[in-house]
């Protein structure tokens, strides 16, 4: 599995930076999984995680959905095998407690065409007992604080996330 899969420090260091919560610092083991470290990322998601995927990123035959931790490591060989460089930078982090949304800066580069990408991606990861049970990965960022919004228990009078600047 060759291919330069960059930045996890960076990622690491804007989460650790961007906010204080616990919740937020729990999503640091992401890191591992874009430089693909595996076992060190697995610890940091519960065994009934699902994941599902921005459509743009899919080559034929990849599922849209993702789960448990054989699915994480599925998710992480088919992202692999389609993209050569996967560069991903978190632009801002929206902490909800339970729900943690971040807007990446993300570049990436067909294995095989050879073409890249440079855009935006929303994340949205729902945490349960300390592990990330669920994420939802959008091509639009509105879309992703829509996600976010729309959790289950959350009702509509609550006050929306407050934001957090990584740089801060």
């Amino acid at each position: 599995m060759g291919g330069a899969l960059a930045s996890a420090p960076a990622l690491a260091a804007a989460i650790t930076v961007s906010t204080r919560s616990a919740a937020a610092q729990r999503a640091v083991g992401l890191g591992s999984l874009v430089r693909g470290d595996l076992d060190l990322c697995l610890v940091r998601f519960a065994p009934n995680y699902h994941y599902e995927a921005p459509h743009e990123w899919l080559i034929a035959g990849m599922p849209s959905v993702y789960r448990g931790h054989a699915g994480l490591r599925e998710w992480s060989a088919d992202l692999r095998e389609a993209w050569e460089l996967l560069d991903h930078t978190p632009v801002e982090v929206i902490d909800a407690g339970d729900v943690i949304a971040f807007l990446c800066k993300i570049r990436l580069r067909g294995r095989v065409s050879g073409i890249e990408l440079d855009s935006r991606l929303g994340q949205v990861f729902w945490l349960e007992r300390g592990l990330i049970a669920r994420e939802r990965d959008c091509s639009d960022w509105e879309e992703a604080l829509r996600v976010a919004h729309r959790q289950p228990g959350r009702s509509s009078g609550e006050q929306r996330p407050g934001r957090r600047d990584p740089a801060a």
